[in-house]
């Protein structure tokens, strides 16, 4: 069984490798649960401060969640509790000049 909370903050961390800064800013992340369901990423929090400094840093979590594609929506919870929630705009770079209900004729 693979465990899929530590790939998901593995994700967001590997986005930001090669920025020691932006990576060190991420820390608290490490002592959240990360999980997906319907188009909703949700950061379970330990106590509410590390949910706080989380939604302080939550553009960061934002970047690699639109690049990735891997949710529509951002929320950060403490014992279930919403603390936070922000919708994740989609990467310029996914962006095409064609909606999702067109299809290409050859």
């Amino acid at each position: 069984m693979m465990n899929w909370y530590s790939q998901l903050t593995r994700l967001i961390l590997d986005f930001y490798r090669e920025n020691p800064t932006e990576l060190g800013q991420l820390k608290a992340l490490h002592g959240c649960k990360l999980t997906r369901w319907w188009g909703v990423l949700r950061v379970h929090c330990r106590d509410l401060e590390t949910a706080e400094a989380i939604a302080r840093v939550a553009n960061l979590i934002q970047a690699p969640v639109a690049e990735l594609r891997l949710a529509q929506q951002i929320k950060i919870l403490v014992n279930g509790d919403l603390v936070s929630a922000l919708a994740v705009q989609p990467s310029p770079a996914n962006n095409s000049d064609r909606s999702y209900g067109e299809r290409q004729s050859w």
